[in-house]
């Protein structure tokens, strides 16, 4: 992980890249489907979701037990400093499509899942401009994720809001 701001600069990142996918008829403002894609929050998940959206919530973040103690190689130049110790996260999150039929919430939700297939991986390209210690070579792979219905109502139950149609993902640093 870059710097403290990598975690939210990646989430960020994710919601840019999806944001800037939408196709263009389901975009708010510009189509019928009026749709948005947004990072939720505890907060957001206790109110009641409206809209037509693609929610994306941060549930968990543990590091990675393989990377942890894998030191990074100086960065080339002069004024670089010496190796220092990788911090490898792994972000576990949902993907949430709330929408005004079940119709909108299973498009969004699929859309999601194919968008994310097709461009698993944010580099400095994507992330720079929210984490501007982002390494050239430090990229986030995002895969489908297990959990159990148990765990994932769960979730649902702590924010005691009615279940909405979600997926869960997670994105590993390093």
């Amino acid at each position: 992980m870059a710097s403290f701001r990598g975690v939210h600069g990646v989430m960020l990142a994710l919601e840019s890249y999806l944001q800037r996918s939408l196709p263009a008829a389901w975009r708010q403002g510009q189509g019928t489907v009026n749709a948005r894609v947004t990072l939720l929050g505890s907060r957001e998940l206790a109110a009641q979701l409206s809209g037509n959206l693609l929610g994306l919530y941060l549930h968990r973040v543990t590091v990675d037990p393989y990377g942890r103690n894998r030191p990074l190689a100086p960065a080339p130049g002069p004024g670089a400093g010496g190796i220092h110790a990788e911090l490898p996260v792994n972000l576990h999150f949902l993907v949430i499509a709330n929408g005004a039929s079940a119709a909108i919430e299973a498009d969004l939700m699929a859309w999601a899942m194919v968008a994310l297939a097709e461009a698993p991986h944010l580099d400095l390209a994507r992330v720079a401009e929210n984490d501007p210690e982002w390494g050239g070579r430090e990229q986030a792979a995002i895969t489908p994720a297990e959990m159990t219905d148990e765990d994932l109502l769960r979730l649902w139950d702590r924010f005691h809001a009615a279940y909405t149609l979600s997926v869960p993902y997670v994105m590993r640093t390093g």
